[in-house]
């Protein structure tokens, strides 16, 4: 695999001899669980459930199918599934053959999958025949096609040309042990339109993770986790497919986009937590306000992936007085370096946690000089959960991780006096908008593409629900209009998803300059704010 980029020698000798990465595999804990409790439910989408023992064997049925195509160690499985059955299995069973899991966003349309899919060319790509009425098969196809890649193409459903998720099955030969070593999952951060940034993330990082996570938030197989945000996001499938995996507790399926349907699985399969982001626990809690359902089987839930409100919070004490909300914070890349534990203060509750084990954090300034406790600086974080770097992008692993394993994470932040995170912003250009990430400079370069348009500024302004929408403040050439009827037609025809759409649009007469002709972003953004 052309990582080009990767633990060095020294890493993996220090981090396998302080017992930080072990051999360990999910798989090695499927097979434990599918053994001493094969009648238990692994997983349900209330609908249909699997115990461990089936879940084991439609892993193995899938993983035969695939081998039976040829997929092998190190190939990339590209997937985009909504929250279902079929994507648990379609992960575990590319790990049971040591592939390479590499998730996509059912909302990425054809300029996301044309950026990523052309960086990482998979030998194999799963999708569903129809996902709220949009057919991905035919997306898929002109994709492959205007890239030239010929990977096995499977379907969730029926395509044409396609082989069916179901049908797949092949001879159980005995498998090669995966190598906790080797690359896991290739996951999508930034440029996803232009210039995608894939982190590496190897097995053993990752069931590191996992168990601190199960250990940190008292995890134990009576425990059903609810995956309410979608598992294609990492933070997700840590806190839900991946800790559900090392706890061997069950895993409820469910769908953000419709609130109903989630109260519902957790009353009806007594919820004991989830990870969701803001919006996602906003719209549950006022459910609650309004209508007469029952969450008190909630202990927990992880609100991460966006900034959480002191609003938020009090609302959660009050509605859920029986849970806890275990706040966090970390990256894709780093995963959760900080969060809340089981028996933390109460007052806590207002930060973003403490650290992971094995991990550190270093609140720098502008020069790089290291920051005391109380004074803000942009997070940089080292440890053995940290990511190998950038897929076949040594400049931007270069410029995010250094000689010495810091991970510059972008965000800025505080750490008080007894060790707890405070994030109070970003450094660099990024809206977050329901805890999607949109890269306004990714976002400026398109809207710049408008014949009528000579320059842009994306900006994130403040929405109760959704925490940011994007608002494109434009300058135009002599004459020529653009308005955001303009701009959805164009991004419709670009192929950009609608996650990333901004919602606004300000026309200027000219973007503001700095001294050294940059436009001057907080020139516009005042500007904005006085509007």
């Amino acid at each position: 695999m052309r990582l080009l980029t990767g633990y060095s020698a020294a890493d993996v000798h220090r981090n396998i001899a302080a017992g930080h990465w072990t051999d360990d595999t999910f798989g090695e804990f499927l097979r434990d669980h599918a053994t001493h409790r094969a009648d238990s439910v692994a997983v349900t989408d209330g609908r249909h459930s699997l115990k461990w023992a089936e879940l084991l064997g439609e892993v193995e049925r899938v993983a035969a199918g695939l081998a039976g195509l040829g997929i092998g160690r190190e190939d990339r499985v590209s997937v985009q599934l909504p929250n279902s059955m079929e994507l648990v299995v379609a992960i575990l069973a590319a790990w049971e053959l040591d592939a390479v899991y590499q998730p996509l966003n059912p909302m990425y349309r054809r300029a996301e999958l044309t950026g990523v899919m052309g960086l990482v060319r998979p030998s194999a790509v799963i999708c569903a025949d129809a996902e709220v009425g949009f057919d991905h098969p035919a997306l898929m196809d002109e994709v492959i096609g205007d890239l030239g890649l010929d990977p096995h193409r499977i379907v969730v459903g029926a395509a044409p040309g396609w082989v069916g998720f179901a049908d797949l099955d092949g001879p159980r030969g005995e498998l090669s042990k995966t190598d906790a070593l080797t690359v896991s999952l290739l996951g999508t951060t930034s440029g996803t339109t232009g210039d995608p940034k894939v982190y590496i993330h190897i097995h053993a990082t990752q069931v590191l993770e996992a168990r601190c996570l199960v250990e940190g938030l008292a995890i134990t197989p009576s425990d059903a986790i609810l995956a309410a945000a979608p598992i294609t996001h990492r933070g997700a499938l840590m806190v839900g497919l991946m800790t559900t995996v090392l706890a061997g507790c069950t895993l409820v399926v469910g769908d953000a986009r419709d609130t109903h349907a989630l109260s519902s699985l957790i009353e009806n399969h007594g919820v004991t937590m989830f990870m969701g982001i803001p919006t996602i626990v906003s719209d549950l809690l006022h459910l609650h306000a309004r209508e007469s359902v029952d969450h008190s089987s909630l202990r927990l839930v992880v609100v991460s992936g966006a900034p959480v409100t002191d609003e938020l919070l009090e609302r959660f004490t009050t509605q859920w007085p029986q849970a806890l909300a275990a706040t966090g914070y970390g990256l894709s890349e780093t995963g959760w370096a900080t969060f809340l534990r089981v028996g933390d203060p109460a007052h806590k509750i207002f930060t973003s946690g403490r650290l992971a084990p094995n991990t550190e954090i270093e609140i720098r300034d502008e020069s790089g000089r290291a920051l005391d406790d109380g004074e803000t600086g942009e997070i940089h974080i080292r440890g053995p959960m940290v990511c190998a770097g950038y897929f076949d992008n040594q400049r931007a692993t270069e410029a995010t991780l250094d000689e010495h394993g810091w991970f510059a994470s972008g965000d800025l932040g505080f750490v008080d006096a007894d060790g707890y995170i405070h994030p109070v912003g970003r450094s660099k250009h990024m809206i977050i908008r329901g805890g999607l990430n949109i890269y306004a400079e990714e976002i400026e370069r398109l809207i710049e593409d408008h014949p009528a348009v000579t320059g842009a500024v994306v900006l994130g302004v403040p929405d109760e629900r959704l925490g940011e929408r994007a608002c494109a403040c434009v300058a135009l050439h002599e004459g020529r209009d653009f308005d955001l009827a303009e701009l959805r037609r164009f991004f419709e025809e670009l192929g950009v998803a609608r996650y990333a759409w901004p919602e606004r649009v300000e026309v200027v007469d000219e973007l503001p300059r700095n001294p050294i002709g940059k436009v001057d972003r907080i020139a516009v953004e005042r500007w904005l704010n006085g509007r």
